[in-house]
């Protein structure tokens, strides 16, 4: 309990606002590559057969049941710990760029699904249900990265609060183990056991 308070704690005092900001960009960047591509239908099914052929070299998607689930699971911790790891890169804010990157990913995949004809309904579908888990995991794991990129520059500018560093650090473990990997266990088993029949269900025949 006083792990799981030390992590509410930290987040509210340190990392409220970095994460509202990293939810408003990642909403504006969704809605401005939905746009993007949408304009340009033939552009984004050449994107969208090369994000199809990146995703046929993940192994663990050819899998099913529980093999699928953990897989997505250890995907997605592992991504989001790298884009912590990220911030100790000062300066250059790099977790925004993979922040970026997923919001491109469901920009395009959203703007082919309407060019096609199958529509923003069976689209959400496919998406919200692990979503709605998934994207605040995700947005953790950006926010920590950013604030301990944000912790770092003050000190080597000399400008931190004795510890606030050392704090950071803390306080994201304390996050990512308590928080973000919890989260990410859900929302993978709902994309393996509950999205595909959702999805199929309201897909067009």
């Amino acid at each position: 309990m006083t792990h799981w308070n030390g992590a509410e704690t930290y987040f509210e005092k340190n990392l409220k606002s970095t994460f509202y900001f990293c939810l408003t960009f990642f909403g504006m960047m969704i809605v401005t590559n939905t746009l993007l591509f949408l304009s340009d239908p033939g552009l984004s099914q050449s994107y969208f057969k090369e994000l199809q052929s990146l995703f046929i070299q993940k192994e663990f998607l050819d899998g099913t049941g529980l093999e699928l689930w953990f897989g997505i699971f250890f995907n997605n911790i592992i991504a989001s710990g790298i884009s912590i790891l990220l911030g100790v890169i000062p300066f250059l804010f790099l977790p925004i760029f993979a922040l970026a990157s997923n919001a491109i990913i469901i920009g395009l995949v959203g703007a082919v699904y309407q060019s096609n004809g199958i529509g923003w309904f069976v689209f959400l579908v496919g998406i919200l249900p692990h979503g709605i888990i998934e994207i605040p995991a995700l947005l953790l794991g950006v926010s920590l990265g950013v604030n301990i990129c944000l912790k770092l520059v003050r000190t080597i500018l000399r400008r931190s609060i004795k510890g606030e560093l050392k704090q950071a650090v803390i306080g994201s473990l304390r996050i990512y183990i308590l928080w973000i990997i919890p989260l990410f266990f859900i929302a993978a088993f709902i994309e393996t056991f509950m999205t595909p029949i959702l999805f199929n269900a309201v897909l067009p025949i």
